[in-house]
């Protein structure tokens, strides 16, 4: 028989690593046409993590994004990135962009001053071009920078980083404190379909939402989500790398005809992914992260799913059809076992 179930799950996730040491370095160098090389060596695992810098350093210095190329072939010669995990690099690499492209536009107008014989506080910047306060017309736009820069010998580039606070505020008295500094929220809702002649469950409907600040790119933070959930239902149903754990660490699974993975065909049949912008003011444009938050929240909804359906408790992922059917047959034999220990009623 068919049963359905319904379950939900709510989670928080901290941007970054707490206790300090996760910083990260961002360049950007003007070329000689005014394009903008920006350099990091945050690691592109199919994130967007690109995008996303080109787009904060598009919007800081007012120019259209494909002005600028995002180099980061080789860490030994891009700007410092502390690592690609824990949800940090929106957050630590865009607040480093930031600070890059402030460091570019206060050299520019420098270097834009002196080219017109004033002083850089007499200077204002706007849209790609440095123009002396009181006379607009004397400027230059960032292309005509380039090759004033570049052809004149003088090296110019914008030099940014960000350093994570330590820990946040911490009471002195109660010790009372948070656990991030930035912290995102998520949730699932989900529904599932048990058969309890095979075990086998079924992802029917995933509705999720999820808190990550203002959403930077909104086509890139949906597929995230997409590819989440198709994460999820592996990792609730169907991934198992070590069943013998604790007993034994050797990993069950040599190839992919063991280690199961999911398909489109175990993808939901219906899935609606919303985002809630709660601003952040310590994100950059108020953003948080987005990476692993959108893979935690489908396990334990899942599991709750299956639970309403046919009223198990899921110790250990995955809930392999396996598990599930060894579930039913203990819970069918305690119902036995309690059903013979009840005393027959006597008669009198």
């Amino acid at each position: 028989m068919i049963r359905t179930g319904r379950g939900i799950s709510t989670i928080f996730y901290p941007s970054g690593f707490n206790g300090g040491g996760d910083p990260d370095i961002v360049t950007l160098r003007v070329k000689v046409d005014g394009t903008i090389d920006i350099t990091n060596a945050s690691c592109e695992m199919g994130q967007g993590v690109k995008n996303v810098a080109v787009q904060f350093a598009a919007e800081r210095l007012g120019v259209p994004p494909d002005r600028f190329s995002f180099d980061n072939n080789n860490s030994d010669t891009a700007a410092f990135s502390m690592d690609t995990a824990g949800t940090r690099s929106t957050v630590i690499m865009g607040n480093a962009v930031l600070a890059a492209a402030d460091d570019l536009i206060a050299k520019i107008k420098a270097f834009v001053a002196g080219k017109f014989g004033c002083a850089a506080e007499d200077m204002d910047y706007d849209q790609g071009r440095a123009f002396v306060r009181a006379d607009p017309d004397k400027g230059m736009t960032l292309g005509e920078f380039g090759a004033a820069s570049n052809y004149g010998g003088v090296a110019i580039m914008g030099l940014g980083g960000f350093l994570p606070e330590p820990a946040p505020p911490r009471d002195p008295e109660t010790g009372a404190t948070v656990p991030s500094k930035i912290m995102a929220y998520g949730s699932s809702v989900v529904d599932v379909e048990v058969d309890d002649e095979t075990g086998v469950v079924t992802v029917v409907n995933m509705y999720n939402c999820y808190d990550m600040g203002t959403v930077i790119n909104p086509l890139q933070a949906e597929a995230q989500a997409d590819g989440g959930n198709v994460q999820g239902i592996g990792m609730a149903l169907l991934e198992d790398l070590s069943p013998s754990y604790p007993e034994s660490l050797d990993l069950y699974a040599a190839d992919f005809t063991d280690y199961i993975v999911p398909t489109f065909m175990d993808a939901p049949r219906n899935s609606v992914t919303t985002f809630y912008e709660n601003y952040d003011p310590t994100g950059p444009y108020g953003a948080k992260g987005c990476g692993e938050m959108v893979v935690d929240t489908q396990c334990p909804a899942i599991v709750n799913a299956i639970y309403d359906a046919v009223g198990l408790v899921v110790e250990s992922l995955p809930a392999t059809p396996e598990k599930i059917l060894r579930l039913l047959e203990k819970k069918r034999r305690e119902k036995s076992q309690e059903k013979d220990r009840v005393p027959a009623a006597s008669s009198v």
